[in-house]
């Protein structure tokens, strides 16, 4: 009975059912929402400039999601071990109760990312005012996220090198380290993605050249556009800026939970582009004659908003 009574646990544990992070703290209140982020810790004692630190924006479609999800935490726990101290965040979610979508609906979207990204920037400046308490370099934060996420993590970046009013909520002359997509996309209200003010971060990109939910190329309307990882990187390739992009052809919106199976490029993105300075640009296309797409990797956005508001 013992004996199965530890396989059982170990069971659990390797699922990530049990794992829980170090500390879970409140980093703002807005519009009576308590905005929480979890942080894991690494094992292992800090260098002396710390660690790096790795911020993760969960997806949902900006309507549902959550920091602590199971599969999600038994990433954050090996990459963790991996020497990175690891930050989940909570996030307002801007279109939680809309039932449809569309170009028109534009300022809807808008609205949205600026909520998740305003408490992105809220969450980094909780961060780097305790770094010190939480072992981390203040000048090695990498952003990251998934579909929603995603948008919020590129959001972000470019926002802050366009000198967006909401980036006044960073520190002052604070800049991420790096920012990592799977499946995001940037929205610009001046056509094609311009990095005007200064040179985003060093950028990783993973998108399905197939995803429908957020898109790999672009949707546009005069100088509207919702612009995807296809679309964002030839200005990266055109000025320089160091990043790689690893298309996954065929693939649909699954893309965006591929964290658990990237950790060793994360840390290779880390140690190369942003600890290295490496100015390399990495275009790379993974194809898999034998994967099947999942169902919903090939949903478009009104099947996400019928299914997540049943």
């Amino acid at each position: 009975m013992k004996k199965l009574f530890f396989t059982f646990f170990a069971v659990l544990m390797s699922m990530g059912l049990w794992a829980q992070a170090d500390y879970t703290e409140e980093f703002a209140v807005k519009d009576t929402n308590h905005l929480l982020l979890d942080v894991y810790m690494p094992s292992v004692a800090p260098p002396d400039t710390g660690f790096p630190c790795f911020v993760f924006v969960f997806g949902g479609g900006f309507i549902s999601g959550r920091r602590d999800e199971p599969r999600s935490v038994d990433a954050f726990e090996k990459l963790s071990e991996k020497g990175f101290v690891v930050v989940a965040i909570d996030y307002r979610l801007g279109l939680k109760g809309v039932t449809k979508m569309g170009v028109n609906l534009v300022g809807t979207l808008e609205y949205a990312i600026r909520l998740a990204v305003e408490d992105l920037y809220s969450a980094t400046s909780y961060l780097y005012n305790n770094a010190a308490r939480f072992h981390i370099n203040p000048n090695e934060i990498i952003i990251s996220g998934g579909s929603a996420g995603a948008i919020t993590a590129l959001q972000a970046d470019y926002w802050l090198h366009n000198q967006h009013e909401t980036s006044k909520l960073l520190p002052s002359g604070f800049r991420y380290a790096g920012v990592i997509s799977y499946a995001g996309a940037i929205l610009s209200r001046n056509g094609k993605v311009k990095y005007a003010d200064s040179q985003p971060a060093p950028t990783l990109f993973y998108h399905g050249t197939e995803d429908q939910l957020v898109t790999y190329n672009q949707v546009a309307f005069a100088n509207i556009g919702f612009f995807g990882s296809n679309k964002i990187v030839p200005q990266f390739e055109k000025f320089g800026y160091p990043y790689k992009i690893r298309r996954m052809k065929n693939f649909g919106h699954e893309v965006a939970a591929i964290l658990p199976y990237t950790l060793d490029e994360v840390v290779e993105f880390y140690q190369d582009w942003v600890k290295g300075g490496k100015k390399y640009q990495v275009d790379e296309t993974w194809y898999n004659p034998d994967y099947k797409p999942i169902g919903w990797g090939r949903a478009k956005p009104s099947d996400l908003y019928n299914e997540k508001n049943k």
